[in-house]
């Protein structure tokens, strides 16, 4: 359980006190808060399509100017908490090149003790990767997205909502566990087997970050905190570090 713990401040560690590191997780990072802008802006330049639905029913300007204020600020909400509970993953695929590569060297460091400093080298194995870890993360969106359906369900009924919260920690924890899984190519078995024996710890990981997807902005920095995090957790539990 204490592993649980220890592995935050490593994970911290080896984004902030590696330049490269750090460059690696500002682009993702810049992704997810890019996502939010643009949607945000998008809703807000195009409230006046929305208020024409309810042309009507306006008979006056001024009408017409507090019904806009009134869906916008109502929809701009409603796409916080959407992008809260679907951000992580729509981010999470796009930042992947990025996080592979640094979950990597953060395996190195912590493991072998070995630091690549030439961020042109790093940049141009994610360029190398890009189009081949977008495919692995959407396949592994489909399997995330049947178990979260799956969740769902469950959370319809009272009894079994905590089991629906828990797979929805477990999923958040695998989709970046999932690094380190496909680096030291893991067969269905070993990953299954892994998350069985780790089923407790790696749930209350994922508890962590369900709850900080919950809030808005922060979640834009959770794919490469995650990342870091989960790399190291899982380095404790495979005893590859002590």
């Amino acid at each position: 359980m204490k592993t649980l713990f220890q592995a935050f401040p490593i994970a911290l560690r080896m984004i902030f006190k590696d330049p490269v590191n750090l460059l690696l997780a500002i682009f993702p990072t810049l992704i997810a808060l890019a996502l939010y802008l643009f949607t945000i802006f998008y809703v807000y330049s195009h409230s006046d399509k929305f208020v024409s639905f309810f042309k009507g029913y306006i008979y006056t300007s001024n009408q017409a100017d507090l019904l806009s204020k009134i869906l916008t600020a109502v929809l701009i909400i409603l796409v916080f908490v959407f992008m809260s509970w679907t951000f992580v993953f729509i981010a999470g695929v796009l930042s992947a090149p990025f996080n592979v590569i640094l979950s990597g060297r953060i395996e190195r460091k912590l493991v072998l003790h070995v630091t690549d400093t030439d961020r042109k080298e790093v940049f141009h194995k994610v360029r190398l990767t890009f189009f081949g870890t977008i495919t692995n993360e959407l396949k592994k969106v489909l399997l995330i997205s049947l178990v979260a359906v799956t969740a769902f369900f469950l959370n319809l009924f009272p009894l079994l909502y905590p089991l629906g919260i828990f797979l929805f920690s477990i999923l958040i924890s695998i989709q970046f566990i999932d690094y380190s899984w496909s680096r030291h190519d893991m067969h269905f078995s070993q990953c299954l087997k892994d998350v069985m024996v780790n089923v407790g710890i790696y749930g209350l990981g994922g508890f962590f970050f369900l709850l900080l997807i919950t809030i808005p902005i922060i979640n834009a920095f959770i794919p490469t905190l995650a990342t870091s995090y989960f790399t190291v957790l899982w380095l404790y539990r495979q005893k590859k570090i002590l």
